[in-house]
């Protein structure tokens, strides 16, 4: 299988081992990854909350990119990647005037015939659970993972088409596949403050925190993400965390392309699961 990627700005700088371990996974696989030339920042939270159409723009730039290189399928690792690009893609096939405006604004031929996918819907739904569980060397037996989608890969509905937008389970069934205890717990689509980042510090170790210590209460080893910032937020801020609140809240967090790559046998040197803040030793030492 041979699928565009946009790897986005955080895969290539603070999220570089789960751009490490999304190569890794997806070449046992047999999927090889076809990076869209010339690629550019999708925009992210700072343009769509300036400018409706800069933040449209900025993303089908990209899509025109990989329509120019003969791409029909592109798949983004970030969920705000993917959903910034879903949404420039679903908003231009659903109103002929904006995709106008977009194509004027880009200055490039945009026909729109390019179609996103996220990490997960590659996996799950294109190469397939079955096929996955097929290639797995060490199953994740022994530990208990929360699996968390953030507020952005499945929503807005309209928008992500994927999953269940209030309680998907396209991670769970992955993890389950690979042999991992999922937990039940309340938060695996709540918010982590992402955009509040810079400006509203309070309320993004308010929500962390009620995710971290969530998890924590469910006895779950790590929590599992498919999302940059929400890594950057989760595994960061665990000693404000606990610095605000007195109460312990050390739970690794780890890249579900780094869950899986442990499964499929993968070096943890390859995957990059020592670069966290948080130790994951706990985790990979359970599975041998």
């Amino acid at each position: 299988m041979r699928i565009g990627y946009f790897p986005g700005c955080s895969l290539h700088s603070t999220a570089k081992n789960y751009e490490s371990s999304t190569q890794a996974v997806l070449k046992a696989l047999d999927v090889q990854l076809d990076e869209i030339p010339d690629w550019s920042c999708c925009g992210s939270t700072p343009a769509h909350q300036t400018d409706h159409l800069l933040a449209l723009s900025l993303s089908a730039r990209n899509l025109a990119l990989a329509e120019k290189a003969g791409m029909k399928e592109i798949m983004a690792p970030c969920a705000a990647c993917f959903s910034h690009l879903r949404t420039a893609e679903v908003e231009c096939a659903k109103n002929k005037k904006t995709h106008q405006e977009v194509q004027k604004a880009i200055e490039m031929n945009f026909n729109n015939q390019v179609h996103v996918l996220n990490i997960l819907d590659l996996l799950v739904n294109r190469i397939g659970i079955e096929n996955i569980a097929k290639k797995v060397k060490k199953p994740l037996k022994g530990l208990k993972i929360a699996p968390y989608y953030g507020c952005v890969l499945t929503r807005p509905a309209k928008i992500a088409q994927f999953d269940d937008p209030v309680n998907p389970q396209s991670m769970d069934r992955l993890l389950e596949a690979l042999g991992a205890e999922v937990v039940t717990w309340g938060a695996k689509t709540d918010c982590c403050g992402a955009a509040h980042v810079l400006t509203r510090q309070e309320v993004v170790l308010e929500l962390t925190g009620r995710i971290v210590y969530q998890a924590k209460e469910a006895h779950a080893d790590a929590i599992s993400t498919a999302c940059p910032m929400c890594m950057s937020n989760l595994d960061l801020r665990q000693s404000a965390i606990q610095k605000a609140t007195g109460k312990e809240s050390k739970v690794p967090v780890m890249y579900i392309t780094e869950l899986l790559g442990m499964a499929l046998g993968i070096p943890n040197s390859v995957l990059g699961t020592r670069k966290h803040v948080v130790s994951t030793a706990a985790v990979t030492a359970k599975i041998s």
